[in-house]
């Protein structure tokens, strides 16, 4: 998955001391620590994961395997792919609050993508808060319609990322953990598309499910049409197929075999459990996941050496791309200067 969740959008929330703390008390230090074990624990967990798994291969190894990667094939595959990714998501954005919020470029919503890479390495929360912000304060759009828009974008990606499992899994041979993975996949499906229909239709028109749709947070869901959500779901179609043959490539790169059929129902499996708020960015629990999977086809180092070296051509990649708008990132100082009065 990719790093939007919806985390604070009004800097003076930030900045405001905890409710029931009074500035200078007793209880601003358990405040700070309990907000520092918030920041360091995610890190923490990563750091335990990634020692239990280099406890077979060492970390040695796992540099012999990169140095004898194929590179030069993997890593300009792995560049004109974050830059797909990066037209989509744009297009993606453009359409997206253009539609349900207000008139967004193309132009500019590359321009907030592209700063939204810088951000998210400082903190993985941090690109959907320049997000919702920028819109707020350029664009007069309330903090609950914009994140109505990125659960709507959301909700796309968990319909598709389970649908995929599903095809890959029914392309594999017929056994009772592909059972189980096709069942979890299968019904995750089924539930998000009738979250999706009934979020977005009028009935059943009971009285709670009434109050519970016109809340803000649903705002974009009765906005949108059969034919937005088609728009939605052929892009992010394709920006998904693009992750599985990235990641298939990868591993042949890395001297992993790994069968197609097995890609396209691994990847996403993958990516769910790096969205998982457990570590950073998925640090560790990706890669305790491709060795889940991938372990027949390759070498454990071979395998942890592919995990994390794609992690960071992503994000070098995408900061590249990035550096592009830099110069707007002062237009977004601006923006949290004047949001936080």
């Amino acid at each position: 998955m990719d790093e939007f969740e919806v985390g604070p959008s009004n800097p003076k929330e930030l900045a405001k001391p905890p409710p029931g703390r009074v500035a200078g008390s007793g209880r601003v230090g358990s405040s700070t620590a309990v907000a520092r074990l918030k920041t360091l624990g995610p890190w923490a967990i990563a750091a335990g994961i990634l020692y239990y798994l280099f406890a077979d291969a060492s970390i040695a190894e796992a540099w012999d395997a990169a140095r004898s990667a194929r590179l030069e094939l993997f890593l300009p595959a792995m560049l004109s792919v974050v830059f797909f990714w990066f037209l989509i998501d744009s297009t993606a954005f453009s359409f997206l609050f253009t539609r349900y919020n207000a008139f967004l470029s193309g132009a500019e919503a590359r321009s907030l993508r592209g700063m939204t890479y810088l951000l998210t390495p400082i903190n993985w929360n941090l690109g959907t808060a320049a997000v919702i912000l920028h819109l707020r304060t350029s664009k007069n759009i309330g903090a609950l319609d914009s994140t109505s828009t990125m659960m709507l974008y959301q909700t796309i990606d968990g319909i598709l990322l389970a649908g995929y499992v599903v095809l890959g899994v029914v392309l594999l041979a017929d056994s009772p953990e592909t059972q189980s993975l096709r069942n979890i996949a299968l019904g995750f499906v089924c539930f998000q598309l009738i979250s999706l229909i009934v979020f977005m239709g009028k009935r059943p028109s009971w009285e709670w499910l009434e109050r519970l749709r016109s809340r803000g947070f649903f705002r974009s869901f009765q906005m949108a049409t059969p034919g937005d959500i088609g728009v939605l779901l052929g892009l992010k179609a394709l920006y998904f197929a693009a992750w599985i043959g990235i990641y298939w490539l990868g591993c042949q790169s890395f001297g992993i075999e790994l069968p197609l059929r097995l890609a396209i129902a691994a990847t996403p499996a993958i990516l769910l459990v790096g969205a998982l708020p457990i570590t950073p960015a998925g640090l560790g629990t990706q890669q305790a996941a491709m060795l889940y999977f991938f372990s027949p086809y390759g070498e454990e180092a071979a395998i942890l050496a592919f995990g994390l070296t794609f992690p960071v051509a992503l994000i070098l990649f995408r900061c590249m791309i990035g550096l592009r708008y830099m110069s707007d990132l002062p237009k977004l100082r601006r923006a949290v200067a004047v949001e936080a009065g």
